[in-house]
């Protein structure tokens, strides 16, 4: 059971980034740790549910009620805690590089940069001797050979038997690199005669230190021209460079710089991606205007909104008891707003999410009333960070728990019990 939820989570939820908003003070622990406290104590004593499509569900519900959370964070200003817009950036030519800004949303304009690329970085590639796939150079046996990558040596051992072919012997030690996963990718290549050989490339770019290379490969007895291990490598190829690491070469507003990878951060306000070098014409970065920067952001906050409620309207959630109390509740909400939303272009459906009319939104821009549509927007961004809060505080509350005894009212005490059926699911989420 352990095992089958790890995996789903894992797979899910385990390639999310963390930003700002995961990290917390010891102020904020300590007052998650008291709410949770709280709810502990009133909440009656339970046969809790843990079958592998409960914890699932609890799972679902606690990833996507921390991201939608999350995005209310970003969308409120840290100072009056009134609702704001996430700042954004636009390339003039997004294929070649690609901006986002990650500064301050309180700035009202930067100055637009003008960024050339004159070089990618890229990564080091070894490609081997292109060798007739039927022949036999090698005896049987046991060979080995060592790859150093960066400051770290691995050592490599496989067996050679009488039937295997070079393609044979080429195949066994791309799967051996692959399978070490250690930031290197190995396939065989055939050229226009049908011949193969092994192609390794590093998943790092640029130079690092003094070393020319990210990767080193070499027989274990390399002093000794004789040895079989040395013959190996040498009839391969294995150690033939034939694509050098080069860093990222480039410059903003005319001060040229170097990056040994091709995303970089400038004036911690940018992330720029580069795909392709831009030639003599700059690319110019700039800020979004505010129509557009407002328009997604509440793009943004009823997207994280409509991925909580998917979640409720999953038919495989329907007989978890809570399910429905939940629907129950985001159907409050919405009613709740449900005037300010229609008039916003923002629209309730049949299954209870949002639809967001981005033309009615930016329409509103230009006739001057945004301004009013996004404060009226505030109290429905604090109602549903609420209620995402709650849910990730208490994921365990919206599946199949049997009452055994309920709480003294007059003299409410903590469960540890309880209590330790959901704090993992919450921690594993603060740094």
């Amino acid at each position: 059971m352990i095992n089958s939820v790890y995996n789903y989570y894992a797979a899910q939820y385990g390639h999310r980034e963390y930003s700002k908003y995961d990290t917390h003070s010891k102020a904020q622990l300590k007052s998650t740790f008291g709410r949770l406290q709280k709810i502990n104590s009133q909440t009656p004593s339970y046969k809790i549910d843990f079958s592998d499509a409960a914890l699932k569900y609890a799972i679902d519900l606690k990833e996507n009620a921390r991201e939608l959370s999350q995005i209310a964070d970003e969308l409120s200003d840290e100072s009056t805690d009134s609702i704001t817009y996430k700042r954004s950036a636009t390339s003039s030519s997004p294929q070649v590089i690609d901006a986002e800004y990650i500064g301050d949303s309180c700035v009202q304009d930067y100055e637009p940069l003008e960024v050339t690329v004159s070089q990618l970085a890229c990564p080091q590639t070894n490609t081997g001797n292109f060798l007739q796939p039927n022949s036999k150079p090698f005896a049987a046996g046991e060979y080995s050979f060592d790859l150093q990558v960066q400051d770290l040596t691995y050592q490599f051992e496989f067996g050679v038997n009488a039937t295997d072919t070079v393609t044979d012997t080429q195949q066994k030690i791309a799967r051996l690199i692959n399978q070490a996963d250690i930031g290197l990718n190995a396939q065989l290549l055939t050229d226009g005669l049908g011949n193969s050989a092994i192609s390794i490339t590093s998943d790092a770019t640029g130079i690092r230190g003094i070393s020319p290379t990210i990767f080193h490969i070499q027989s274990q007895n390399s002093s000794d021209a004789s040895d079989s291990n040395t013959e190996l490598v040498s009839t391969l190829g294995l150690d033939r460079v034939t694509q050098y690491p080069a860093n990222a070469v480039y410059s903003v507003n005319g001060t040229t710089a170097t990056s040994v990878s091709n995303e970089v951060t400038i004036d911690n306000n940018y992330v720029l991606t580069f795909f392709d070098t831009t030639g003599k014409a700059p690319v110019t970065i700039s800020m979004n205007t505010d129509t557009d920067a407002i328009a997604d952001s509440i793009g943004e906050l009823i997207g994280g909104y409509n991925n909580l409620i998917s979640v409720t309207a999953n038919d495989a959630n329907e007989h978890f008891e809570g399910n429905e109390k939940l629907k129950k509740d985001f159907a409050g909400i919405a009613k709740s707003y449900n005037h300010l939303l229609n008039e916003n272009g923002l629209s309730v459906t049949d299954n209870g999410t949002i639809a967001v009319d981005r033309d009615a939104i930016i329409s509103a821009a230009d006739n001057g009333t945004l301004g009013d549509i996004f404060s009226g927007l505030n109290a429905f961004k604090q109602a549903v960070q609420k209620k995402a809060e709650d849910i990730s505080l208490n994921p365990m509350d919206y599946v199949n728990n049997k009452i055994i005894a309920y709480k003294n009212p007059l003299r409410p005490t903590n469960d540890p019990y309880n209590l330790s059926a959901y704090t993992g699911m919450i921690f594993d989420g603060y740094l």
